[in-house]
């Protein structure tokens, strides 16, 4: 909960940056970023992702000195159907909230965007 509050508190921070500079900086709303969070409290590990990254866990692997990558999350970004069914149940005025342009799914054409 508290990673994810910090995820919002940047998203709003970011978003009242953009729109107090509209009028002379529109450019900045195609800005996009990807974060990942990783943190161990009582020997539990919790993580955050947001966006083009995932979480890749690296377990040893006996005693070859051998390591095996383990998924722990996957991407956020409107190539997925689930976000982008996502948006438009957000949007659903929006007919162009996420549009297929050269063969990536983006928002608004501009940018794959991620929502949490």
């Amino acid at each position: 909960d508290t990673i994810s509050r910090a995820f919002r508190a940047t998203e709003e921070g970011f978003t009242s940056v953009v729109s107090e500079l509209w009028s002379s900086r529109p450019q900045l709303a195609t800005v996009g970023a990807c974060c990942l969070v990783g943190v161990i409290y009582q020997q539990t590990l919790f993580i955050a992702n947001l966006g083009d990254s995932r979480v890749v866990l690296g377990k040893k692997v006996g005693n070859t000195g051998g390591m095996a990558a383990i998924q722990l999350s996957t991407e956020h970004n409107a190539s997925l159907e689930a976000i982008r069914h996502e948006l438009k149940e957000l949007h659903p005025n929006d007919p162009q909230i996420v549009v297929l342009k050269h063969g990536v799914w983006r928002v608004k054409g501009i940018i794959q965007v991620d929502i949490f």
